[in-house]
């Protein structure tokens, strides 16, 4: 869902004005341009070990309808290993001529289980299939002598899903994209005394093992109060509304729980927390019809960007955990 610290945008690119460029259009020299670059990060996932994406073209149209296509060399990459504030660069000052780009994407080479896109979890590897091939990216404008970049955020909690054969499916519905200039990432100070009241209410509803799920719902600020905090399902109850975003709490070292969310849009949120992850079904409605409850409501947070963007915001979640946020 919805991850993240400041800029680590790792220098693993592709040069695509040395890959050839487009393969329908070529760029007139002779007008003025700016560049384009594009990263990929991930929220935090759990139960998976490797989310391996393999790139084929980035793909958009340009303000006269011309489509123009860019070789990415199939790049490949695991995706877990991105996640927070880390990012990995896939596409480095592309020059392009000033104007507005709509309907922007990169394809992906889908995973048959041998080759393209995969997923590794404790049975082994499987292949991943993307939501129609490719991951969608905002629309944008380039102006002359001006670099742009944009980070692509991979919401793998909840739009990765798995069939009963063992493959996965990824669904782009719950990634976004965000220009880097207007984006912060946010880290979560959780209160332990909520993790212990959590266990001990929901007792009887402890998953085999006895291992509780902590998780963090994002929502948006339309989001007032515990009683409108919906699950994951997509059709939430009247009154109710879904999470942008969802991260697994973690513990460092010493035992404090702590969270991380990247490349949020400049905007306020509220936070959500649970320990019956566990029970949270994309498919179905289980806060309207199953067991399973938003424990306790964190409040609003305000995510600002900072002057060059990429700016951190510590929250704290009830009594907070003394100031440790997993570093």
């Amino acid at each position: 869902m919805m991850t993240y610290w400041h800029g680590l945008m790792v220098s693993a690119c592709v040069l695509l004005a040395a890959c050839g460029g487009s393969d329908n259009t070529t760029t007139d020299t002779q007008q003025s341009t700016g560049t384009l670059s594009v990263a990929i990060s991930d929220s935090p996932m759990t139960g998976v070990t490797a989310v391996g994406l393999q790139l084929g073209e980035l793909v958009m149209t340009d303000g006269n309808g011309i489509e123009h296509r860019y070789a990415l060399g199939e790049m490949n990459f695991n995706l877990m290993n991105y996640q927070g504030a880390d990012s990995i660069t896939v596409v480095n000052g592309l020059p392009l001529s000033e104007g507005q780009y709509q309907n922007v994407y990169m394809t992906v080479i889908q995973g048959d289980g041998n080759n393209g896109c995969y997923v590794e979890d404790g049975q082994g590897r499987h292949a991943l299939q993307v939501q129609d091939g490719k991951l969608p990216l905002m629309n944008f404008n380039i102006s002359a002598n001006h670099q742009y970049s944009y980070t692509l955020e991979v919401g793998l909690y909840m739009g990765l899903d798995r069939d009963y054969d063992y493959n996965y499916n990824l669904s782009y519905d719950y990634s976004w994209s965000v220009d880097n200039l207007y984006m912060g990432h946010l880290i979560g100070e959780m209160d332990p005394q909520w993790i212990a009241d959590c266990e001990t209410t929901y007792a009887a509803l402890a998953p085999v093992g006895g291992e509780f799920t902590h998780l963090a719902y994002l929502y948006p600020d339309t989001v007032t109060s515990l009683s409108q905090m919906a699950d994951v399902y997509d059709a939430p109850a009247t009154g109710m509304v879904a999470p942008i975003a969802v991260a697994p709490l973690k513990q460092d070292d010493d035992g404090n729980w702590y969270f991380g969310l990247g490349y949020l849009p400049e905007a306020t949120y509220r936070i959500g927390y649970t320990c019956l992850g566990h029970l949270d079904y994309p498919a179905s409605d289980d806060i309207t019809d199953g067991p399973f409850v938003i424990f306790a409501d964190a409040g609003a947070v305000t995510i600002d960007g900072g002057p060059s963007g990429g700016q951190a915001t510590i929250h704290v979640c009830g009594m907070g955990n003394g100031g440790h946020h997993g570093g």
